[in-house]
């Protein structure tokens, strides 16, 4: 028997402002659907957010700028884009709001309908609070009822808050698939080169990870790499020439990562990708000097590597900043060879076990309970 409930109909308002959020909302509208089939969704997302029945008020590029010091040069079209979709999102008076990631972008909206309309908001993926600028909970609590989030070591910055908090894991711990045979039998002497999506990441570590290529190759003739690009048009943000055994491909990391022995990868979700993938990685991070200055002195964390972080301790190499040389990268890549790759997989066995802790089915189901209160 339905009952009164299941057959009312929600009016749900979500926002993601990047390729990953767009990733991470998908799976959420699919199981919000599966909760409760009579819902519509308004904001702004991606193509696969769009599939599930986004109504995107503008195109997600509009608003993918990252950094600190980038947005900057944006900022009067955000502030612009921002205040008509507030806006819109008022006049259209949501049951609730869900910011996905892209927190300075998101939790100004969930601040506008809290005081606006006085809906519950959620922020899915928790700003890095647990590694710098913790004083910002204290404004989230203004605006914030729910933060979600996706490892484990984000909800201990929470305890003392007044923001209800929800571990779900990653949803790449459940889309990841990898056998035994699948381990046993990766592509021997392959390594993977990840400079990054975004053409800053790509103009920082491009050329650097082809030339630390050709210096491995010097070392071993019989290896080779892949280049998995995420846009073929990235391919013209390097100088240094692609040697023909560094093989270019476009949009199949995650296969690249699966049949690789070890990665290079920029800072990011490649990095837990790589590590559900059983593919032991150096993980570099490399960003504007000013902005750097800025984060420094507030960084509360020792490692900044997901793999590193998840299981809280530095059992992968990672270089930040100044410690990204050719040299140190090499060194890395040795320490990872004279361990023995084998030696990795009972902490990649750790670290998937760990994120299967409910996904977007859990996500989905925390925010039906917000709505129905």
């Amino acid at each position: 028997m339905t009952s009164s409930n299941d057959k009312k109909s929600f009016k749900i308002a979500i926002v993601a402002g990047e390729k990953s959020g767009d990733e991470l909302g998908a799976p959420l509208m699919h199981f919000l659907k599966a909760n409760h089939p009579n819902i519509e969704f308004i904001g702004v997302g991606g193509s696969r957010m769009i599939s599930e029945g986004l109504d995107s008020f503008f195109e997600m590029s509009e608003i993918s700028v990252m950094g600190i010091i980038e947005p900057l040069f944006n900022l009067r079209r955000l502030l612009k884009l921002r205040k008509s979709l507030k806006e819109f999102l008022s006049r259209e008076n949501p049951d609730i709001f869900i910011g996905i990631d892209s927190p300075d972008f998101n939790i100004p909206i969930a601040k506008f309908l809290k005081n606006k309309i006085d809906i519950p908001t959620v922020q899915y993926v928790s700003p890095s609070v647990w590694a710098w600028r913790k004083g910002r909970i204290k404004t989230m609590e203004k605006c914030i009822d729910h933060v979600i989030t996706l490892f484990p070591f984000e909800k201990k910055a929470y305890i003392d808050s007044t923001i209800d908090v929800s571990y779900i894991g990653h949803p790449l711990a459940y889309s990841i698939e990898m056998t035994e045979e699948a381990v046993n039998t990766k592509t021997k002497n392959t390594i993977a080169l990840l400079p990054g999506s975004r053409k800053s990441e790509i103009l920082s570590m491009g050329d650097l990870m082809i030339k630390v290529a050709k210096q491995l190759k010097k070392i071993n003739s019989e290896l080779t790499f892949s280049l998995p690009l995420a846009d073929a048009n990235h391919l013209s943000h390097f100088n240094e020439e692609i040697e023909d055994y560094i093989h270019v491909t476009i949009g199949d990391s995650k296969e690249v990562l699966k049949n690789s022995e070890i990665a290079l990868i920029t800072s990011g979700t490649a990095t837990l990708e790589s590590a559900l993938s059983y593919t032991p990685c150096v993980t570099l991070y490399k960003t504007n000097f000013l902005s750097y200055l800025i984060i420094k002195p507030l960084l509360m964390i020792k490692n900044f590597s997901l793999p590193n972080l998840i299981l809280e301790e530095e059992f992968l190499p990672e270089l930040l900043q100044s410690k990204v040389t050719d040299k140190n990268i090499l060194d890395a890549v040795h320490e990872i060879t004279d361990n023995g790759i084998g030696q990795y997989i009972n902490k990649f066995d750790q670290i998937k076990s760990t994120l299967q802790a409910g996904g977007p089915a859990k996500a989905a189901e925390e925010v039906i309970k917000l709505i129905k209160k």
